[in-house]
């Protein structure tokens, strides 16, 4: 790995990423399903798409750090539309999460507040945590990651009296199957998490050549288990009334009870309204990286060549 970029570990890389999925899956809005198996189906089948239109980057992971570099070398109108694309993909990606996330702290934190003054807040927070940079966003991430996790399995504990295994496997049934695809192709797209691991690449350390294709095979079935788990959560929980639940882990956690806290549904939404938004810092800063990778490869060639 060339020196001119700092270093991260892979366990932070998977941690950042693991924050990324998790984050837009609580802040967006409920897709179309409206049954426990229509909506657990579509988790696993849009996590199998995300992973096979990822592979071929995993796979590259094994041999290389820079994949939009390596393209860029074979062909140098490829590598920039390949880049560019990336980038655009990402900022949009970045703007819907911004977007959803205001969206979802005014609906569950202030109620009576302005959207675009929420708006305004969340795009801020994620500038500067893009502008933190790749090693500034890898150690907040893991601290971001293991706040979230606390009160999500704290949420989940306090759940376990309102689970109703009969009353669930009841619900497992279709209604008609035809809001899968739609709800499918919506998980789909609430991605871009491959398309971070793809830019920032570069900046994590190697201790093996596979150490970065076990990141990225780790981060898929991970990813896979934690969403499946969720969804299988939020289901037990509310039962019929998850096809009603415009977000369902904040319905679910509304009805946690423990000693210090009444109920759970605030502190997790502050909690993951500030997650959605790092991880839009996370995305403005992929992007700019998957560009200055081969704006880099191209100074580099041009000062060979002179």
């Amino acid at each position: 790995m060339s020196n001119q970029y700092p270093t991260i570990s892979p366990s932070q890389l998977f941690c950042v990423l693991i924050l990324s999925r998790l984050s837009a899956e609580a802040v967006y809005p409920r897709t179309a399903s409206a049954t426990a198996l229509e909506a657990i189906l579509a988790v696993v089948i849009a996590e199998a798409v995300r992973f096979l239109l990822a592979l071929p980057v995993i796979i590259y992971s094994w041999h290389g750090n820079n994949i939009h570099r390596a393209v860029y070398s074979k062909n140098k109108a490829l590598g920039w539309t390949g880049a560019v694309f990336a980038a655009i993909l990402l900022f949009a990606a970045a703007a819907r999460t911004i977007f959803n996330t205001a969206q979802f702290a005014m609906k569950n934190l202030l109620p009576h507040g302005a959207v675009w003054l929420i708006f305004i807040f969340a795009a801020g927070f994620a500038v500067y945590s893009a502008f933190m940079g790749v090693e500034g966003l890898a150690r907040s991430g893991a601290i971001f990651l293991i706040a979230a996790a606390l009160i999500t399995l704290t949420a989940a504990l306090a759940d376990i009296p309102y689970m109703g295994v009969n009353s669930f496997l009841s619900l497992i049934r279709f209604e008609d199957g035809s809001s899968i695809v739609g709800d499918v192709i919506e998980r789909v797209f609430r991605g871009g998490d491959y398309l971070i691991f793809a830019a920032l690449l570069p900046y994590v350390s190697r201790k093996d050549n596979g150490s970065l294709g076990k990141t990225g095979l780790s981060f898929a079935l991970v990813s896979a288990v934690l969403t499946s788990a969720v969804t299988v959560m939020n289901c037990l929980v509310l039962r019929e009334l998850y096809g009603r639940s415009e977000f369902p882990f904040l319905a679910a956690a509304s009805l946690a009870d423990i000693s210090l806290f009444k109920r759970l549904d605030g502190l997790a939404a502050a909690v993951w309204s500030l997650c959605a938004a790092f991880r839009s810092g996370v995305l403005l800063l992929s992007a700019g990286c998957a560009v200055k990778a081969v704006y880099t490869a191209k100074i580099t060639a041009q000062k060979q060549g002179g």
